[in-house]
């Protein structure tokens, strides 16, 4: 079985709590149980590189809409202690994963919400079409969204996604323009039809 783990921590390049670890324990024991498992992540500025081999160019011309517009990213692939993982960099102004930090930013839910778009945009302009999507907690929360409503329809249907939530005290509770950013603002997104200025929660799009 083909699977994509998409996640915001993989220890110990990417390590911040106890979700860094199990992203990369599971991702070793699934491929000792036979499985090809291959890693998404953001490419921060401040990871240990020191455990990345090999790190070279996957994709250098990955357009990902946003706001109605498009930002240019690249793609780097390496392998963490046999793992492959796929590293995304963003070429803006918003320096999304360039700050030193992997968490502790205003705007983390924006920065992880373009991150979920990229990774999907990444499958689909690679032609990558795993078998199971397997994402975690909030930061990778609108993944199952936007690949259910906008990704299905160019070329995606056949994956099936599995969400873990490793944390309910953080659930990272967004402001409407996230679903502005990602093309996901729809009414079925919110709460009430005439709250259309409401916050709404990325565990529970997941339950619409």
């Amino acid at each position: 079985m083909y699977i994509v783990q998409i996640a915001s921590e993989c220890a110990p390049v990417i390590k911040a709590g106890g979700l860094g670890d199990v992203v990369y324990g599971l991702s070793r024991e699934l491929e000792v149980r036979g499985n090809c498992v291959e890693l998404i992540l953001p490419k921060y500025d401040c990871m240990r590189y020191d455990h990345i081999w090999g790190l070279h160019d996957a994709y250098r011309e990955l357009w990902v809409p946003w706001y109605g517009a498009a930002i240019h990213c690249s793609v780097y692939c390496g392998w963490v202690h046999g793992q492959v993982c796929f590293f995304i960099e963003p070429h803006s102004n918003d320096n999304f994963f360039n700050r030193g930090y992997y968490y502790g930013g205003n705007d983390d839910n924006m920065r992880f919400a373009f991150f979920s778009k990229a990774a999907l945009e990444f499958l689909l302009k690679s032609n990558k079409r795993p078998d199971i999507i397997h994402c975690h907690d909030w930061q990778t929360g609108l993944v199952p969204v936007m690949l259910f409503e906008m990704y299905k329809y160019h070329g995606m249907e056949h994956q099936r996604v599995c969400y873990t939530i490793h944390n309910f005290k953080h659930q990272g509770i967004a402001g409407a323009d996230v679903l502005w950013a990602t093309g996901l603002n729809r009414e079925p997104y919110y709460f009430n039809y005439d709250h259309l200025g409401d916050n709404f929660n990325p565990f529970a799009l997941n339950f619409i």
